[in-house]
């Protein structure tokens, strides 16, 4: 059987230890292969100093390299590039055939290599905070949804999550005013009934207002730690996750963000628990 591909990128070193902890937590859950990627942007840097960086890099890449075999991960490849940090990851990405880029960021705070990674990279991306380490790894998950393929394919994927970590589940969706409940709930039902039928603990929360705002005030007045986003992969975003709602939820989630990329279209598997 192929496993599936995972890429842990340290480009941020200060979240380079929380991105490593969801790396190998997924990696062994999803009986995954990582490789390790540091870039040396040499736009920033001059000849000698590309040097000391690409030293540094490889340090950073060497701990991790050990830490995840020290976990029982295999390791496909460990390596410092040199040039553009994004073209270097989608090139790995491209390469590996993989279906994750794993990366750490801090709290209401998005770098810009993430922030281009994941308009461009064609495959999934986690955006690891801080409130995601430990062992309850994606405990409390939240999937917002409308009536979308893109929100239907991250719905199942959350629920696959969920499955795996034996989380609770919370669907969501966010209607205008001029929207029923009763209507609101008919979109949540379908991923309610998927999980349901796995044993997971799901629910469905509804609500009206400005989409974005609430679903950020969801996330931290209910402390989930994971929030599962639709991504259409192809151009443009899906209508629920349109230009500056995306942005914000991803920019400003207190909790760890999971793009999933609805081209990404590898099949979903589940274990029983």
């Amino acid at each position: 059987m192929v496993k599936f591909q995972y890429i842990l990128t340290l480009n941020e070193p200060v979240y380079a230890e929380i991105a490593a902890d969801n790396a190998i937590k997924l990696a062994k859950m999803y009986n995954a292969e990582i490789s390790i990627i540091n870039v040396v942007d040499n736009n920033l840097f001059n000849e000698e100093e590309i040097g000391i960086q690409t030293e540094l890099g490889q340090t950073l890449v060497d701990k991790y390299k050990q830490i995840c075999e020290n976990n029982g991960i295999s390791i496909k490849n460990a390596t410092v590039a040199i040039g553009s940090p994004v073209s270097e990851i989608i090139k790995m990405q491209e390469e590996n055939d993989a279906s994750l880029i794993i990366l750490g960021a801090s709290k209401n705070k998005l770098g810009r290599i993430a922030e281009k990674l994941i308009k461009d990279v064609k495959c999934h991306v986690l955006i690891a905070r801080k409130n995601t380490a430990g062992d309850e790894l994606f405990s409390n998950i939240l999937v917002p949804v409308d009536s979308t393929k893109d929100a239907e394919y991250s719905g199942k994927f959350a629920a696959s999550i969920a499955h795996r970590f034996h989380s609770n589940l919370t669907v969501c969706h966010i209607y205008p005013h001029k929207m029923i409940e009763d209507e609101s709930y008919k979109i949540t039902k379908p991923i309610l009934d998927i999980a349901k039928s796995k044993g997971i603990q799901a629910k469905s929360l509804t609500g009206e207002g400005k989409t974005a705002d609430e679903i950020l005030n969801i996330i931290y007045d209910r402390s989930f730690n994971l929030v599962v986003l639709g991504y259409s992969g192809r151009g443009k975003v899906s209508r629920f996750v349109h230009g500056s709602i995306s942005e914000k939820v991803i920019h400003s989630a207190t909790c760890s963000v999971y793009v999933v990329k609805s081209i990404r279209t590898e099949r979903i598997y589940t274990i029983p628990k």
